[in-house]
């Protein structure tokens, strides 16, 4: 069969649908569970129209919700944390990956392989040498221990180098003749032409602190320093456990900015992940 016959393009169709059912049904379904009373979660049962769509919307569950935990400066503090990590990541992943890009120096290929091998590392190998030093400089229970290990990454660098690797240098043999140096190529060349890798990183690292649990819930014991993921685990892990509807309520309310943000930069995360492919 050949690949741009008809069926083959139904067939693949066909394929991208059930994936995306397989995706939509679990999310359309948690969201239901969030405008139901938990006497409704337990009556439902089985796959049917009422699985997705509650037999009466309620509001109750968010209400109770931000009765329980201090929601509105949970969320402030994981957005500052968020930001905060963001902002330096794109600064410093930036300026390591203008060097390896663009500057030449001794063992260099060797550093950017190690750069590449720290790619493969899971945070649950590096939690126990970095708890000891986050506790060594003094950061145990301060909001430097969520910020400051997490301003340059791996990806960071590998990602923000293949955009900077694919930048003629011709313009920056211009900018010397015109009197730019380093500096001056780095934050008037390129950095305005890295805006749409720029932004689609930021959005990446973004969403990883928004959903880091680990980190904060090891390195932070303070109740007011408590951030979303924790406090939505503190939920189910104490009282309210068995308090479905109010579970999945804040989750809603955990997702919704994320989900904002995401579909308002859409366009920026699409172009930047194209136009850092893989270059030499």
């Amino acid at each position: 069969m050949r690949k741009d016959s008809p069926a083959w393009d139904l067939g693949g169709r066909l394929v991208l649908a059930m994936l995306l059912l397989s995706i939509a049904l679990p999310v359309l379904w948690g969201l239901s569970l969030a405008f139901r009373s938990n006497e409704e979660i337990v009556r439902v049962g089985g796959l049917s129209p009422g699985t997705f769509v509650p037999a009466a919307f309620i509001l109750d569950n968010f209400a109770r919700l931000f009765q329980a935990v201090d929601l509105v400066r949970v969320i402030a503090l994981t957005l500052f944390i968020c930001a905060c990590v963001t902002g330096l990541s794109l600064l410093l992943n930036s300026f390591a990956a203008y060097a390896f890009a663009r500057m030449e120096f001794p063992g260099k290929r060797l550093l950017f392989g190690i750069v590449i091998a720290t790619m493969i590392l899971p945070i649950e190998i590096l939690i126990v040498p970095l708890y000891r030093v986050v506790k060594d400089l003094g950061l145990m229970n301060r909001l430097g221990s969520l910020i400051l290990p997490f301003g340059a990454t791996g990806f960071g660098i590998f990602f923000m180098r293949q955009f900077f690797a694919g930048v003629p240098r011709e313009l920056d043999e211009a900018a010397v003749i015109d009197g730019c140096g380093r500096a001056g190529i780095f934050f008037r060349i390129l950095l305005p032409l890295a805006r749409t890798p720029l932004v689609t990183l930021g959005l990446i690292v973004f969403l990883q602190q928004w959903d880091s649990f680990l980190v904060p819930v090891t390195f932070i014991s303070k109740k007011e320093d408590m951030l979303l993921q924790v406090a939505i685990n503190n939920l189910y892990a104490h009282i309210y456990f068995s308090d479905t509807a109010l579970l999945f309520a804040a989750m809603v309310v955990g997702a919704l900015p994320v989900i904002v943000l995401f579909i308002s930069l859409q366009r920026y995360y699409i172009a930047g992940i194209s136009s850092s492919g893989i270059k030499g």
